[in-house]
């Protein structure tokens, strides 16, 4: 070993090299000869050998901080995310334990890796650092990860879908405008329209409804315990009919709250992979005061994987199942369905889904309806959310 170190202060590195490799073979068990291997595999460019040597000498000797640390900044070099992340837990083993910079890296991997909580925990140490190279970008990371305070937000969605079961095209979207608080329930107060309309219902004396087919003005409050994937809301305001020849056409009273539930989770098919397996789970339940005071819900998972990325571009492909319920037995919210489908995804909140459905009524449907259905949905998406902090978060780091 101490020929190789003298050759390697020299700058012989090929003499180095082959000093310890011998060093390597005459002992096997040895971790020091694989750790200098590993660097001057580094030193080379050859990042994945480098890679190999340095884990090889931390699982023989644990308790190298330094080789713990060069092994993870070369496997994020790699894009190796998950294994770097063993590789920093690595030095708190150790007898120097986590420095501020080490904890710093591991935000960002477990912010990479989908630990939310972890990555949060990483970035509040690496944030109490007297470094300010260390502490700033902490800090940073943690308003994005928790938030920017107290702001103002603008959120829309449009979802225009035609039915093949039906032939009917349903137009629906709503907007809202308020502001939000920045603390742990995220409380919000807004103003919403609601507005749905469909090519099939008609008013008058011969009247036939598909759809709700109102524009709805409110007010609202919402909260978001923990910050967690279920919302709790209430909204009271006016509803008037959309539909011509109606006997709503003057403002009616519209109260309703209820929950509802958005949960979407991606697991990346291995380090460097574009395929990831998809869970996306949304479901609802609402007590509305215009429909006969009815509570209405639903719940939807769709299991599958996306080839592309958000950030960019993708195509989904998914298996659903859906399950409705109404507490006044209306048949036709009382179903349940499976299918499949696919989205595309352009880009800029954009989603375009084609779904293939077969369905089931679980409350008997009037004679002339058949319990099992099949239907064909397309559907164009347009989703949106801006928020403005209230102050700016960004002032404490300007010199």
């Amino acid at each position: 070993m101490n020929v190789g170190y003298a050759a390697k202060t020299r700058g012989d590195t090929a003499a180095a090299r082959v000093n310890f490799e011998r060093a390597l073979v005459a002992d096997t068990s040895q971790a020091l000869p694989r750790i200098e291997l590993g660097y001057l595999a580094l030193a080379s460019g050859d990042r994945p050998r480098a890679a190999e040597f340095l884990r090889q000498g931390v699982d023989r000797d644990p308790s190298r901080a330094d080789a713990h640390r060069q092994l993870g900044y070369v496997l994020i070099s790699l894009k190796r995310p998950r294994e770097a992340v063993t590789a920093f837990e690595g030095i708190a083993k150790t007898s120097s334990g986590l420095a501020p910079v080490d904890h710093l890296a591991l935000g960002y991997l477990y912010d990479d890796v989908g630990r939310e909580k972890s990555a949060l925990a990483a970035f509040k140490a690496a944030s109490r650092s007297e470094d300010t190279v260390v502490s700033i970008p902490a800090r940073r990371a943690l308003r994005v990860k928790q938030g920017p305070g107290t702001s103002y937000f603008s959120e829309g969605y449009l979802a225009p879908f035609y039915q093949t079961r039906f032939e009917n095209t349903i137009a629906t979207g709503f907007t809202r405008l308020g502001i939000e608080s920045g603390s742990s329930w995220g409380p919000a107060a807004y103003t919403s329209l609601r507005v749905t309309r469909d090519s099939k219902s008609s008013g008058g004396l011969q009247s036939r409804v598909l759809s709700d087919n109102a524009a709805i003005l409110a007010g609202g409050v919402r909260v978001r315990p923990a910050r967690g994937p279920i919302w709790l809301y209430a909204e009271a305001g006016g509803a008037r009919s959309l539909l011509s020849g109606s006997s709503e056409n003057s403002w009616t009273r519209d109260i309703r709250a209820g929950a509802y539930v958005v949960l979407a989770h991606e697991l990346q098919l291995g380090d460097g992979s574009n395929v990831r397996l998809l869970t996306d789970l949304s479901g609802d339940v609402s007590w509305y005061e215009r429909f006969d005071k009815n509570v209405i819900g639903y719940m939807q998972l769709r299991e599958g994987f996306r080839v592309g990325s958000l950030a960019t571009k993708a195509v989904d492909f998914f298996a659903r199942g859906w399950v409705g319920y109404d507490s006044r037995a209306d048949f036709f919210n009382r179903a349940a369905e499976i299918g499949g489908g696919v989205a595309l995804r352009p880009g800029h909140g954009f989603v375009i889904l084609a779904e293939g459905i077969a369905g089931r009524y679980i409350t008997d449907p009037p004679a002339a309806t058949n319990r099992r259905y099949q239907d064909w949905r397309f559907t164009a998406v347009y989703g949106w959310r801006k928020l403005t902090p209230l102050h700016d978060q960004m002032a404490g780091d300007r010199k």
